[in-house]
């Protein structure tokens, strides 16, 4: 866990409780995840499987950082892979907005 993050806990038994959080609420959200500890680092990695297509990832880390990872389908054009990423993006955004 590192220091640089503004409002980070540092109680090591907090960031797991939160981590254990994270992937319930995922798990109630239909994916499946799990939380891990490499090196001393917790995250929580989640797949969502959907029948007939790749799966998407999840990965979030105690820093607070998220990476999402998805396939689109082999003939979706330029603009819709914008459009796709740009609603993502929007949608990231206003769930920050207070």
């Amino acid at each position: 866990m590192t220091d640089a993050v503004p409002g980070a806990p540092e109680d090591p038994g907090q960031t797991a409780r939160q981590m254990r959080a994270i992937a319930a609420a995922l798990i109630a959200a239909g994916l499946i995840a799990d939380v891990h500890d490499t090196s001393g680092v917790l995250d929580v990695t989640a797949t969502l499987n959907r029948p007939g297509r790749k799966e998407t990832q999840v990965i979030v880390d105690e820093d607070g950082y998220v990476e999402i990872r998805y396939w689109n389908p082999a003939d979706t054009t330029p603009g819709q892979v914008a459009a796709v990423i740009a609603r993502a993006l929007g949608a990231v955004n206003a769930a920050w907005r207070f």
